[in-house]
């Protein structure tokens, strides 16, 4: 153990850093759209969109239980950016 108080804390140095890179101003906000590709009959695709990391039980919720996931993408975008489909 060290006796200088918060040297070893390497978590809080890494959330100061990423708090610091953040509000530099450099790097524009990045958004995300996830993916979801489904099948119901396996020879037709279909994509579910959202904006959070689904979960089993969202896309469940959307595609019904009798589907299959076959991927999922996440497309990242600049905030100020709009989909064709907004």
């Amino acid at each position: 153990m060290s006796g200088e108080g918060g040297t070893n804390d390497f978590i809080g140095r890494i959330r100061q850093r990423h708090r610091g890179a953040n509000t530099s101003g450099r790097e524009p906000e990045i958004r995300r759209t996830f993916v979801v590709h489904i099948t119901r009959d396996g020879r037709t695709t279909e994509d579910l969109l959202f904006d959070t990391a689904p979960s089993i039980g969202a896309i469940a919720a959307r595609a019904g239980t009798e589907a299959y996931v076959i991927s999922l993408d996440v497309i990242q975008h600049r905030a100020g950016d709009r989909l064709a489909a907004e």
